[in-house]
């Protein structure tokens, strides 16, 4: 019968408990929040507007300017002054300074 007394007075969970759901809970909540902030960040890539551009926009001059230099109109001398000129420098030794469509030069045998 001793048994049945100290159960019989269980008053349910304690102060700990209660305090430890209501930390889930909150704990959640932010959570929930932290994922929804993150998703309207980032963008959506099919419908980036003006406000999340996807790249940097490219200079059409520049763009025509490549695109003839690698058809073969230009020289890389040419190519070199032309996109200085555009506000673009080529760095020495970052392209080929000899034409693509000359032979090369002959071997020497030493």
């Amino acid at each position: 019968m001793m048994f049945r007394h100290v159960f019989g007075l269980h008053r349910g969970p304690g102060v700990f408990a209660w305090l430890l759901l209501v930390l889930l809970i909150a704990a959640l909540a932010l959570g929930a929040v932290a994922l929804v902030r993150l998703w309207k960040r980032t963008p959506n890539r099919a419908q980036a507007g003006p406000s999340a551009p996807l790249a940097p926009p490219m200079d059409p001059a520049f763009t025509e300017l490549r695109i003839r230099y690698a058809r073969g109109d230009l020289t890389w001398e040419e190519y070199v002054q032309r996109a200085t000129n555009l506000g673009y420098p080529i760095q020495p030794g970052s392209g080929s300074h000899t034409d693509p469509f000359q032979p090369p030069p002959p071997r020497s045998t030493a």
